[in-house]
């Protein structure tokens, strides 16, 4: 019986021709360990995963070298036990992250590549490994949130563009029965020429296709879930800002690595700049404001977030439902977010847009304060990683005028609070000046804010308080330029003084987006300010007074050329100096050209491409046809000394050779030049091309002292033989059942 189920697996599994080629095998091994590493280098798998797999892959190549004769039945069978093992591990752990199957996909992938490479004895099964690279750099694509998978791309792509280079090669050799021999300049510019072709390919698809706005996600990604069983607290907690007494009691204090408005106050005495270093990347359809800390008690010095208790929510798996109030009245737009921190001791402040409905979090439990702000159990570190699902409303303006209604609740008698501060007399005054010639809250709250916009300047070099007064009317009467934080404190206090109800938000302004991994990249700088406004049953709406920045509009499109937002990027990266400057203009020109082309209709934009493609495609064969001759005579002077070009005589002989070649008598490769002068003799029946040739060999062996007699009647030879060739063409074209040079005397 087993000796039958032997014989029926031979026939159904044929032993294949082995693959002999060490330079095959080693260059597919190099492809493929670009491809892992370039996996594991992401930081998503273990030590042990990240040291197993290269090493067990390099095992599998040599063990598949010293194997490839045989059958291995006893090693297939151990392989196919391994392989059953990985899909049950697989699927155990992709029960246990049913939300992110991504890295459980990837993980199978890498141990299959392992698996395989113990069996590779024919051509076949390196091509399957190659292939396998290749979705592997592809999945790599999907994980990669920084730069430097590029650099895995380009490797990969290098070592794969020589392995195909291989592969030819061992396959020529197997057709012609001989040893396979390599030659390393040759395949240096075979191998060289195939990753140019490719990039060139490549990358005006890249420029021109559209991306989708639309980060196309079916489950959202999360790190690892930890269940949080004890208490934890709502506050803020800021592991830059240590909580100890009044903190507005003595000096402010500021951090360049932490936003001071990250904490349960905000001291708008504090100065200084933060730094540039990046702290979150965000995966997202668009630009937005990441909001983090509201602030609703104005003390004169500065804000505090208020005492009232937070909501626990808490899920057994994710997502986590937030429930911040009913249905929004106004419409919205759904926005789905994936946030990966990059900086450990970060607070422990959940950022996301508003309104998020869904947050699919590392941790069972979270809470929510009276204002929507979300808060996590512990700080959050640089292995952090979450997802938000928000509907973020649109505002319109026509819609706010309506808002808010004498339906509508009142909002807290804290929300209109203002201290007995001095100076604040003068911020209500100044309020009701701007607000009177408005009658509707919205138009009113506008006027503040643009008030603010067009009146005071934002510099982040403004020097420390002076004086003993409140921190809003100081910046408003006495130093007219300050930080958001600034402009953020005039405008809810403003609002405040004539009776709306305002406060202040501090988060994150959305960052720049990096056309090379899709993300948003947000850094310690991009900490900023706003202010909410309460509509009613609108709710709260975000206004910004800050010069240079606007609140982002949900039905804001974006561009989706990637050759604008890559010009984009890199002006922002090259931001001091002329380089900047140029690709700055660049990144403006295009996002013109764009928005002017995404205008046209389909049907004329279509027909201007193929308008375009025929003037090119014609402008091509114009420029072939102008620069033939020129081809011709390079071509054939490099069989000469180009030392001779600048001479008559060899000019003459060029013009006399490329015109033999346009008529389809060209010097053959063993041919000498006393050998083609004869048979150019006798297909003109005439000796003066033999005369000419002569001339050249006298040229060439006798030296240029012999040039100048030559020259005249060169000249002459030259024309006689162009006459004589123009009567042989027209006389074949009146008769076509002559014989033609291309298919008599040249083709022996």
């Amino acid at each position: 019986m087993l000796g039958r189920l032997v014989e029926f697996h031979r026939r159904i599994n044929p032993k294949r021709v082995p693959e002999d080629s060490v330079a095959l095998r080693v260059s597919v091994l190099v492809s493929v360990l670009v491809s892992e590493l370039t996996i594991l280098a992401m930081g998503y798998y273990g030590m042990v995963t990240v040291l197993a797999v290269p090493l067990l892959t390099m095992t599998g190549f040599a063990v598949s070298w010293r194997q490839r004769r045989r059958r291995n039945l006893l090693l297939k069978a151990v392989l196919s036990v391994l392989v059953i093992a990985a899909a049950v591990s697989f699927f155990r752990e992709l029960s246990a992250s049913l939300y992110d199957t991504r890295l459980p996909l990837i993980r199978l992938l890498l141990w299959l590549q392992v698996l395989h490479s113990f069996d590779l004895p024919a051509r076949k099964d390196l091509k399957f490994s190659l292939a396998s690279g290749l979705i592997m750099v592809a999945a790599g694509a999907v994980l990669s949130i920084g730069m430097t998978y590029a650099i895995g791309l380009v490797l990969f792509s290098l070592a794969a563009a020589v392995a195909l280079v291989f592969f030819q090669l061992s396959e020529d050799a197997g057709r012609a029965c001989r040893v396979e021999t390599v030659r390393i300049r040759p395949l240096i510019a075979y191998g060289a020429a195939i990753w140019l072709v490719g990039l060139t390919v490549a990358v005006p698809v890249l420029l021109l296709i559209p991306q989708s706005s639309q980060a196309r996600m079916h489950t959202l990604p999360l790190s690892g879930l930890n269940k949080v069983l004890g208490d934890f607290s709502s506050n803020v907690v800021n592991p830059a800002y240590p909580s100890s007494g009044n903190p507005f009691e003595g000096p402010p204090r500021f951090s360049p690595d932490s936003y001071y408005g990250f904490n349960p106050y905000m001291d708008l005495r504090s100065r200084g700049q933060l730094s540039d270093d990046i702290v979150l990347k965000v995966r997202s359809d668009s630009y937005s404001y990441y909001r983090g800390v509201v602030f609703n008690r104005y003390n004169g010095k500065g804000w505090e977030t208020g005492a009232e208790d937070a909501t626990e929510l808490s899920a057994d798996s994710p997502p986590i439902d937030l429930n911040l109030g009913g249905p929004p009245v106004l419409p919205f737009k759904t926005q789905v977010e994936t946030f990966y921190v990059q900086q450990d001791d970060m607070p422990n402040i959940i950022f996301a847009s508003w309104r998020p409905i869904s947050l699919y979090f590392p941790a069972n439990r979270i809470k929510v304060d009276p204002y929507g702000s979300l808060r996590s159990p512990f700080g959050l570190t640089s292995d952090t990683v979450y997802s938000v699902i928000s509907d973020v409303p649109v505002y319109p303006a026509d819609t706010l005028r309506n808002y808010p209604r004498a339906t509508d609740a009142p909002a807290s008698a804290a929300d209109t609070e203002l201290p007995a501060s001095p100076g604040l007399d003068e911020v209500e005054r100044l309020a009701r000046q701007v607000t009177s010639p408005y009658s509707n809250r919205y138009d009113q709250v506008n006027a503040i804010e643009q008030y603010l916009k067009r009146n005071y300047r934002y510099n982040l070099d403004v020097p420390p308080q002076t004086q003993d007064m409140d921190a809003v009317a100081y910046f408003l009467f006495q130093q007219k330029e300050g930080y958001c934080e600034h402009f953020a404190s005039a405008m809810a206090v403003m609002a405040r003084s004539v009776g709306i109800p305002a406060r202040v938000v501090t988060g994150y302004a959305g960052g720049s987006y990096n056309p090379f991994t899709g993300l948003w990249e947000v850094k310690e700088s991009d900490a900023h300010a706003w202010v909410e406004v309460y509509f009613g049953a609108a709710g709260w709406v975000p206004f910004d007074p800050t010069p240079g920045f606007d609140v982002p509009a949900a039905s804001q499109s974006q561009i989706a050329w990637p050759a604008a937002r890559i010009f984009s990027y890199l002006s922002g990266v090259f931001s001091s100096g002329p380089v900047g400057a140029v690709l700055g203009g660049a990144a403006g020109v295009l996002s013109g050209a764009i928005t002017f082309m995404r205008r046209l209709p389909l049907l004329l934009m279509s027909l201007v491409a193929l308008g375009a493609l025929a003037l090119a495609a014609g402008a091509w064969q114009l420029l072939l046809r102008l620069t033939r001759e020129r081809r011709r005579r390079l071509r054939l002077a490099a069989a000469l000394d180009s030392t001779y070009l600048k001479e008559p005589v060899l000019r003459q002989y060029l013009d006399v050779a490329a015109g033999l070649e346009g008529a389809g008598l060209a010097r053959r490769r063993e041919e000498t030049l006393r050998e083609f002068s004869a048979r150019v003799g006798r297909w003109l029946g005439t000796a003066e091309f033999t005369e000419l040739s002569a001339m050249v060999e006298r040229l060439r062996y006798g030296g240029k002292q012999e040039a100048g007699a030559m020259r005249d009647r060169a000249v002459r030879l030259a024309q006689a033989l162009m006459e004589k060739l123009e009567a042989v063409r027209r006389r074949h074209v009146q008769d076509r059942t002559a014989v033609t040079p291309a298919a008599g005397p040249d083709r022996r």
